[in-house]
């Protein structure tokens, strides 16, 4: 997504929904260095099923971008065309890499 007029700092920013973790997420990237590598200047939805809501997500990423019209029911709709499922390989893989378990408590 395109960054504010007033964020001159940003190149872009990408929010989506991570099935594998079972999360939106959004990355807010600053202007690429040298090595046209951008810098990372916030990153959320790291952690399995940390942002549940469409809207959360919205309220994070409109701080840094324009947001376009639909954009919380597109979230919604990709979602559930590929919802979390903690019994897919990847989704078990990830949790363990992340040394989270689904029996350890909260």
């Amino acid at each position: 997504m395109r960054p504010l007029a007033h964020h001159t700092d940003l190149f872009e920013i990408a929010l989506g929904w991570d099935p594998g973790l079972g999360t939106y997420f959004v990355t807010v990237f600053g202007t690429p260095d040298r090595d046209r590598e951008p810098d990372i200047r916030l990153w959320r939805g790291t952690s399995p099923r940390e942002i549940g809501a469409p809207c959360e997500i919205i309220a994070i990423a409109s701080a840094y971008a324009e947001i376009p019209d639909g954009l919380a029911r597109q979230l919604e709709i990709d979602r559930l065309a590929c919802p979390h499922n903690p019994d897919r390989p990847a989704s078990k893989l990830l949790e363990e890499l992340l040394g989270r378990s689904r029996s350890a408590p909260g």
